[in-house]
């Protein structure tokens, strides 16, 4: 029984695909979606109601004036944006290389598939961007009281689980549109290799000398 188990776990790995515990089990978008959550949800943590842990004091930035309160948000969307490029590049992404193979792609669950110092950059300059939108619904929602804090209070208007959710969504958003963008590279690409197929080069008959 035993030799048996053992020799399904070696054709199993062999397909890319290995399933020996119980974790193995839980689909990889199921994991990716709930590292993406962890990762955006302690990145606001850390950076805004954790940041005297880690040096960043918010009570010594003027946010009386217009001026004041315009830079103290550019500081925290700055320093919430870096903090996802590091979670994500270095945690996230890695987990959804190791899940990766021919027949569980999870690519498709994640919006930069890079390796390399330039991998970081383009995660740096991605988050920032998502950063701007998420920082105008959360100015939406906040308005409306629609956010529920669960600590008691908020640091400029963000709140790790709420957070959470809107980097899920957002996220959500344009890794589907980048998705269908490979997916219709893929289709144009075919069917340009229809309309003009390689041709095959046929081996030259040898000439018999008389």
């Amino acid at each position: 029984m035993k030799k048996k188990k053992t020799e399904k776990d070696e054709i199993d790995f062999e397909n890319g695909v290995y399933k020996s515990d119980w974790l193995s089990k839980i689909p990889s978008w199921v994991v990716i979606i709930f590292l993406k959550y962890w990762a955006a949800a302690a990145a606001v943590f850390f950076v805004t109601i954790g940041g005297l842990d880690i040096g960043i004091d918010y009570s010594k930035l003027d946010d009386t004036t217009p001026a004041g309160i315009i830079g103290t948000n550019l500081i925290t969307v700055v320093l919430v944006s870096l903090a996802l490029a590091l979670l994500f590049n270095y945690a996230v992404k890695q987990v959804v290389f190791l899940l990766h193979n021919r027949l569980n792609n999870t690519y498709i669950f994640y919006a930069i598939n890079l390796k390399g110092f330039l991998a970081f950059i383009v995660h740096l300059l991605y988050m920032f961007v998502l950063m701007i939108v998420i920082y105008f619904i959360v100015i939406w929602f906040g308005y409306n009281g629609w956010i529920i804090n669960l600590f008691g209070t908020s640091n400029f208007g963000l709140e790790p689980f709420s957070f959470g959710l809107f980097f899920i969504v957002v996220d959500g958003v344009v890794v589907i549109i980048k998705d269908l963008c490979v997916l219709l590279h893929l289709r144009l690409k075919y069917k340009k290799q229809m309309k003009n197929p390689t041709p095959i080069i046929k081996e030259a008959t040898p000439v018999k000398e008389n």
